[in-house]
């Protein structure tokens, strides 16, 4: 059965899941951190609507029914589930672009079946879904008033994604679900018995540096963004950046113990964000790897049809 919508409830899921992200929130004025939870909210519905299911049938069943939900939004109709109308009461207010959300629903979907074959190309599709549209979707909600920078959301959504896989290997092993890419890992795939540590930890490594440019790319965006927003996300950003810090100085090592960063190391994160940058505001300059990060964000919002313009 739904539950009631309320703002409360939206809240309390973004505090119950997401420390980080409930942090970061907490330094948006009022109004937008309350669609901010909403937002989550949903996700986080559609998310456990999957990871809870007792079969793969019940979870296909769940992804359906919130696609049509969608539907149903986007043809102004009210939406069957509960849930679904934290959705609706965005899409009212702000205008949300809802193929962003058909493509988060199609993660949820590709969750349910073996990623035998999964390679790089696949990787950057799923994070694509799962998070860089989140990221997509959180723009109207955040101010940003130019589509040209869409690629950047993406691409911050899609890092931290990146970094959510390399921290959760173990996890998601225990799930028989691994998103290492076969070419990073000598052909890693869940099967019979723990993974082995000295191809995870090749895989980790890649995949941190994959998201360094993913990251370098949401952040160069950040200042399309309203004044009152960009160092909420600016923080976010920076705190989900750490983990792959941290990772990075245990050698790499995720399956003993999940990398987390403390209060202290967000209160510094958050201080060292509010200062202005080195040399004055000025257009930050994207290396290879950036360059490289928001051209396969930008390939993938053409891909759901999530245009760019105006």
């Amino acid at each position: 059965m739904s539950s009631p919508v309320s703002s409360p409830t939206a809240g309390e899921s973004i505090r119950r899941h997401s420390r980080s992200f409930s942090f970061a929130s907490r330094l948006l004025p009022a109004g937008k951190r309350a669609d901010v939870e909403r937002l989550y909210a949903w996700c986080r519905w559609c998310d456990d609507g999957v990871d809870t299911a007792i079969s793969p049938q019940q979870a296909l069943e769940f992804v359906e029914r919130a696609t049509d939900d969608v539907g149903r939004i986007a043809a102004g109709k009210s939406p069957v589930a509960g849930e679904s109308r934290w959705l609706a009461e965005l899409v009212g207010r702000h205008d949300l672009p809802l193929e962003a959300a058909l493509a988060l629903l199609d993660g949820m979907r590709s969750d349910l079946t073996a990623a035998a074959g999964f390679d790089e190309v696949d990787l950057l599709r799923y994070c694509f879904r799962v998070a860089g549209a989140v990221g997509v979707l959180l723009c109207p909600i955040l101010g940003l008033a130019d589509r040209r920078h869409l690629p950047h959301a993406a691409a911050l959504g899609m890092g931290m994604q990146l970094t959510n896989i390399a921290r959760d290997v173990a996890e998601d092993w225990g799930r028989s679900r691994c998103y290492l890419p076969l070419e990073w890992t000598d052909g890693l795939r869940p099967g019979g018995g723990p993974p082995d540590p000295r191809r995870v930890r090749g895989g980790v490594k890649t995949i941190l540096e994959v998201a360094d440019g993913y990251y370098a790319a949401g952040e160069a965006g950040i200042s399309g963004l309203d004044a009152d927003s960009q160092l909420a996300v600016r923080t976010a950003a920076r705190i989900y950046h750490a983990i792959g810090t941290k990772i990075r100085r245990r050698s790499f090592e995720v399956l003993d113990e999940r990398a987390r960063v403390s209060t202290l190391g967000k209160l510094r994160i958050f201080a060292v964000a509010m200062l202005p940058p080195a040399g004055g505001i000025r257009p930050m300059q994207l290396d290879e790897s950036a360059e490289r990060a928001l051209a396969a964000a930008g390939r993938l919002l053409a891909e759901y049809g999530i245009s760019v313009q105006g």
